[in-house]
């Protein structure tokens, strides 16, 4: 299921973001760290990524500070980057060892227009950030700066939720095989290799699940009348039809590669659906497709990813459609680097 994320403000530099073909296996990984609040679970998951693919990681951090500007405040600046820096290096030799890792402490703003650049210089290819998953109120807390991050940048982003894996996650992939959109299915190839690759690194299992709403004249005309879905013969042939074909379609994405996936169909819209069914079968992390579409969806598309992606209690890995899934248009609408282990 491609969620749409029109309604995310685009940062003012986001067409400048280089799109690069990106592999299923990660080589590079960027690791976004909170200086005031260093997630010690996406450290963990990072290492543990960082081992599974053999990858390298850039642990990146951006902070604003004021009264650091102009000639006044260059002493300053440069004693607060080489503090940070210094803290990163640590953070790093204590959390990612035998992993092949660099340091990167930038002051400045926006952050998430940072990150990404951070993202470019590096060529990374898998991105890690840490958010909070409130279990009593049941939603993730992300900050000003994840959604634009969210909308542009070019490569999987992982956000880590939960506080650990378990020794085999339990990895699902939303699909969304029928969307007439996408006909060669090119979006949810990449994101069922992706979460396969994942599943097979972390020794974990494979689902492959599709929420869909019947959408046919036969089912609708009906329904929209006031008549109960059961009224009808027709109606059960519709609906069964129309299950057969998802079914299909979504085992034509689960069939081949390691480790076998299996198909779920939830009848239901994606927003309903996909976060009790993380619950239900208490995913580890769920895979989701992003797509950038015009202002004439922003009111109820980009208000129903907003919501999906806040009530999913599951980590959430974003996958961006591949350049040539979505040809065809909707209507207008200071740094320091270096090695640290």
């Amino acid at each position: 299921m491609p969620i749409c994320l029109a309604a995310i403000p685009k940062l003012p530099h986001a067409d400048r973001v280089k799109h690069r073909s990106i592999p299923p296996s990660p080589r590079r990984i960027v690791l976004v760290v909170d200086p005031a609040a260093v997630s010690q679970s996406a450290l963990e998951k990072t290492a543990r990524l960082a081992r599974a693919f053999r990858a390298r990681v850039l642990v990146y951090a951006c902070d604003h500070r004021e009264g650091l500007d102009g000639p006044a405040g260059a002493a300053l600046r440069r004693a607060a980057l080489a503090a940070g820096e210094r803290e990163l290096e640590a953070l790093a030799a204590e959390s990612l060892r035998g992993v092949r890792a660099e340091v990167c402490y930038e002051l400045g703003h926006p952050r998430a227009e940072r990150i990404l650049a951070a993202v470019n210089r590096a060529r990374g290819e898998l991105v890690v950030v840490a958010a909070q998953h409130h279990a009593a109120a049941r939603r993730t807390l992300f900050s000003a700066a994840d959604w634009p991050l969210i909308r542009d940048c070019p490569v999987p982003l992982l956000y880590a939720k939960t506080p650990r894996w378990p020794a085999a996650p339990r990895i699902a992939a939303a699909v969304d095989p029928l969307h007439p959109a996408d006909p060669r299915a090119l979006l949810d190839r990449a994101l069922v290799a992706r979460a396969r690759a994942l599943a097979r690194a972390l020794r974990g299992s494979l689902s492959i699940v599709h929420a869909w709403l019947p959408l046919e004249p036969a089912i609708v005309g009906p329904m929209a009348l006031g008549l109960p879905a059961g009224a009808s013969a027709a109606v059960e042939r519709a609906l069964g039809a129309a299950e057969a074909r998802a079914a299909r379609a979504v085992g034509a994405l689960a069939r081949g590669g390691r480790p076998a996936a299996s198909v779920v169909l939830l009848r239901g819209a994606a927003v309903d659906t996909l976060p009790g069914f993380a619950e239900l079968e208490a995913l580890d992390v769920l895979a989701l497709g992003a797509v950038s579409r015009s202002r004439l969806y922003e009111a109820l598309i980009g208000a129903t990813a907003e919501r999906l992606l806040e009530r999913v209690p599951c980590d959430l890995l974003v996958v961006k459609a591949p350049r040539a899934a979505w040809r065809r248009k909707a209507p207008r609408g200071g740094r320091r680097r270096r090695s640290a282990v």
